[in-house]
């Protein structure tokens, strides 16, 4: 895989770009953003590594300017900083930042963030191949809806020069009374339902193809047959080996020479295929539609559509109609955790945390992986005081969870929207303020905030 890093210290430089080398990744290194933003445009490159502090382009702008080329495929970014601040982390990611890499280097922890990387970009290859088959099935499904009207066309032609066109229409067609019994029935039909015309004349419908729970609606079309009007309906019919397909059925009334309606002639065209894509589609734009939105290692909501729900619970309480408390957890020691045991481990002990928030959290709650091992929990409709004693349940049960390596635990920010604030982002710093307390007050705890309480401590 091709590596770009921008990094102005030499010996950082050096140092990174060998370690990226030595676990055999191509590397193109550049001493500053400007110079990697050239090289990036003339060879997008799928990994960036790139230092926070730097003159000119910092490793933001630099990340900015990198996701304004999404034209040119995905670019997992990761930055290079000894910052560690909440509020620093926040804005990298609002800014387009994947993932972080702590000064100085430690290369355990780079064979991990880089193992992260591949997983996701090998991930967005997935999809963008989804998408590309996506397409070519709409594409398909185009072809043949522009089949289908243009055998709708020749049925109406039919329909005119019935006598002379009938049994050679590529149709499935079949004449009726006002009883549902066939009169003609072409060599499409015969190939469609399997029954030869000899075997059908003078039978009804309603003992062939039409299927026992679809009865009250054909006669019901009959009668409107029978009235002088037609109708299209998309319907499941009976084969003669006992098989189904889908039709697009359209019936038409038959005129006798003084102009009464005499009978009923049908269309079937066969649409099994087009159904069976159409389903395929709707699989697969589920699958991406929750792909999008949900983290790939626990199965909770990622960060995006974490911030996409509070936003909406956000403009509900600023309407009035309904308030929500917000959530932060943060597993205690949780890199002390994955330097003993190892990455692994963590993910498990991620894992492991996710359900037991699902397990544990009110019916109409939204969990969600807001960023490494800090999650968080939506609870609309709660106030302050009913979600401490929500938050206090979830750190009981995470502490009772047992588990191969040494007991979790987890500190609690709760914070409560409040009708001053002006943002989702600062329900977000209230609790962020709040999880800091638990920490301060030795982790494995919950502590509750009020908007305004964490400005006035600072």
């Amino acid at each position: 895989m091709r590596v770009l890093i921008a990094e102005d210290d030499s010996v950082s430089r050096l140092v990174l770009r060998k370690a990226l080398e030595e676990m055999g990744y191509s590397v193109l290194a550049a001493k500053d953003g400007e110079e990697a933003w050239e090289l990036f445009q003339k060879h997008p490159f799928p990994l960036v590594i790139s230092d926070w502090m730097m003159p000119g382009a910092d490793g933001i702008e630099l990340c900015r300017r990198v996701r304004s080329l999404r034209e040119k495929g995905y670019t997992y970014f990761i930055l290079l900083t000894a910052r560690d601040s909440k509020e620093d982390r926040l804005h990298a990611i609002e800014s387009g930042a994947d993932d972080f890499l702590s000064k100085p280097l430690d290369r355990a922890e780079l064979a991990s963030r880089l193992s992260v990387a591949r997983r996701i970009l090998d991930m967005e290859h997935r999809l963008r191949e989804a998408n590309e088959e996506l397409a070519r099935q709409k594409e398909e499904l185009e072809l043949k809806t522009q089949a289908l009207e243009m055998s709708q066309e020749m049925i109406q032609q039919a329909n005119l020069r019935f006598r002379e066109l009938f049994e050679n229409v590529p149709v499935a067609c079949y004449t009726f009374d006002a009883g549902g019994v066939i009169y003609e029935w072409n060599r499409a039909a015969a190939l469609l339902y399997g029954w030869q015309e000899y075997e059908v004349l003078t039978c009804s419908i309603f003992d062939t193809i039409i299927r026992e729970e679809d009865r009250e609606l054909m006669q019901e079309l009959i009668q409107r047959v029978m009235r002088g009007d037609g109708s299209t309906v998309e319907s499941v019919d009976r084969c003669r080996d006992g098989s189904t397909r889908y039709v697009l059925r359209s019936l038409f009334p038959l005129h006798g020479s003084a102009g009464e309606v005499v009978g009923g002639i049908c269309a079937s065209v066969d649409i099994t295929q087009r159904v069976e894509y159409e389903r395929e589609l709707r699989a697969l734009n589920e699958r991406l539609e929750s792909l999008a939105f949900t983290d790939a290692l626990t199965g909770l909501l990622n960060h995006r559509a974490m911030q996409d729900h509070l936003a909406e619970a956000f403009a509900r309480a600023r309407r009035g109609e309904d308030t929500f408390s917000f959530v932060l957890l943060d597993i205690d020691h949780f890199k002390r955790f994955n330097d003993t045991y190892g990455h692994q481990a963590g993910d498990e002990v991620l894992r492991l945390v996710a359900q037991v928030l699902q397990d544990n959290t009110p019916s109409d709650s939204l969990v969600s992986r807001y960023g490494g091992e800090e999650l968080s929990v939506l609870l609309p409709g709660y106030r302050l005081k009913d979600a401490i004693p929500v938050a206090e349940n979830l750190r009981q049960a995470i502490a009772a969870a047992p588990n191969p390596y040494r007991q979790i635990t987890a500190s609690f920010g709760v914070a409560e929207y409040m009708p001053y604030m002006h943002s989702p982002s600062d329900v977000v710093e209230v609790a962020d303020a709040a999880l800091y307390e638990a920490k301060r007050a030795g982790r494995n705890c919950v502590r509750p905030l009020l908007g305004g309480a964490h400005r006035q401590a600072a």
